[in-house]
């Protein structure tokens, strides 16, 4: 059998849903993650903490985060989620530019 740009495609996993939980966990709990975030995106965190934290954590624990897809933009890896979370409406979220164990980006639109 021949695989399929499309049958590679759906067949794909993605690979930050781990970080993306620990990412809403800590901001849930007030911190924003060092450790997970590169520079940029930890200053644009502790900047929205005040109001990110009291939303995320009123939302909830995550129920579930289901890979959408991936995407290379600029050589980097991005990419989408599904979330739900136990007391809120489903999301989209996108994660990426893994540089040095640290992403450059983390940011939902909305559903």
């Amino acid at each position: 059998m021949i695989a399929t740009a499309a049958t590679a495609q759906t067949a794909e996993q993605g690979q930050y849903a781990g970080q993306l939980r620990a990412i809403f966990t800590a901001v849930a709990g007030g911190t924003c993650p060092a450790d997970l975030m590169a520079d940029g995106l930890l200053k644009a965190c502790q900047d929205q903490l005040p109001r990110m934290a009291p939303d995320l954590k009123a939302a909830g624990p995550v129920k579930t985060i289901t890979f959408v897809q991936a995407e290379q933009i600029s050589g980097e890896r991005y990419e989408q989620y599904r979330v739900i979370f136990t007391n809120g409406a489903p999301s989209k979220w996108t994660i990426g530019g893994l540089r040095n164990g640290k992403f450059q980006s983390v940011y939902s639109l909305g559903d």
